[in-house]
């Protein structure tokens, strides 16, 4: 039986991280060659363990469950760009080794000392359900005591740009394609038992098919994106009550039902 699941911190981030917002954590200059997503998620990281009363992540028992839906979209296209421009030959290294979803997760580790399990799940929309279930079975197996769940968006120019000459060319998997576009982070510091710091729990996590993949709720990005389901389930914990979130996308039900923890 798969264990409940405890949130003992939590963070979300809209848009891109600001260098002041990493002076209680970690002196600028070190980051200045990581890509805008990788420090995005490692802001919400910092903040959530900090939630969670984790002092020192290198000495915890952490694993990461890492879900980025389509990856390092900027550094994927400069990638390509630079092959098509100087052929397989002179390709930049940089961009290649940015573009891969495990440099994010080798990012975290590498940042906040964490040596435990870490698993990167790319499902697009369905990203952020597939890194909650791993982390649940991270839990389960005992692999670590607690997980971070973390997850970061880009933005994709290309799209975008198609999106310029016709807002509906990409209907249903596009939402909200009228909005403007932004990165979106977070992460959830999670175990299978509470903790001092233990603020809500989650009874269950299903994640379920369906032949319909219209979307039934309101996401906040305009592209296809996990990120979405993080935004709207951040929603639901800060009105600190009981809820059963529903998120239908592209094919795929998320179902999440939690409520605030509280000490028997």
């Amino acid at each position: 039986m798969l264990p409940k699941l405890f949130i003992n911190g939590f963070a979300c981030l809209t848009g891109d991280a600001a260098a002041e917002d990493f002076a209680p954590f970690v002196e600028l200059r070190k980051l200045r060659r990581a890509e805008q997503i990788s420090k995005n998620v490692l802001l919400c990281a910092f903040r959530a363990l900090e939630q969670a009363q984790i002092k020192d992540a290198a000495k915890a028992n952490l694993g990461i469950s890492l879900a980025m839906g389509a990856g390092a979209l900027e550094s994927t296209l400069k990638f390509m760009d630079s092959i098509v421009e100087d052929g397989d030959e002179l390709s930049s290294p940089t961009a290649f080794a940015s573009s891969v979803h495990n440099s994010t997760a080798l990012f975290l580790s590498m940042f906040l000392g964490i040596h435990g399990p870490c698993v990167v799940t790319g499902q697009l929309d369905a990203s952020f359900a597939g890194a909650l279930l791993t982390a649940q079975q991270f839990l389960a197996k005992k692999m670590c005591e607690q997980v971070l769940v973390a997850i970061t968006e880009d933005v994709n120019p290309l799209l975008l740009e198609e999106l310029q000459k016709d807002l509906h060319v990409f209907d249903p998997f596009v939402y909200q394609p009228h909005l403007p576009a932004t990165r979106i982070s977070g992460a959830f510091v999670i175990s299978a038992a509470p903790t001092v710091a233990t603020q809500f729990v989650l009874d269950s996590v299903s994640l379920t098919t369906t032949t319909d993949v219209h979307t039934q709720s309101k996401p906040l990005l305009p592209i296809h994106s996990c990120a979405h389901s993080v935004l709207l389930l951040a929603d639901y914990l800060q009105q600190k009550k009981h809820f059963l979130f529903r998120e239908q996308f592209a094919g795929t039900i998320l179902e999440i039902e939690g409520k605030p923890y509280v000490v028997a």
